[in-house]
């Protein structure tokens, strides 16, 4: 189960409608790969955010540019490892 600090985090900070879709993978069924891409599958939206629970964002309407990044034709992925 997600955190409600992180569920309230991505509400408080997006910016867009969104979704949050929720891989448990405490049993280790899944490889990252088949985990994102079981999350891929239940995915809506034609833009989609990977991100683990312990990440925080203090950017406001961050989505919003994401998305306006991403609109770029040399942009296909976003990718930020670490912190």
């Amino acid at each position: 189960m997600l955190s409600t600090a992180f569920i309230d985090n991505i509400k408080n900070t997006v910016g867009v409608d969104y979704e949050i879709i929720s891989i448990d993978n405490s049993t280790n069924q899944y490889t990252i790969f088949s985990a994102y891409n079981t999350g891929f599958a239940k995915s809506k939206f034609p833009y989609i955010c990977f991100v683990h629970e312990d990440v925080l964002f203090h950017t406001q309407n961050w989505g919003e540019k994401v998305i306006a990044h991403l609109q770029s034709p040399e942009t296909g992925i976003l990718g930020l490892a670490g912190g």
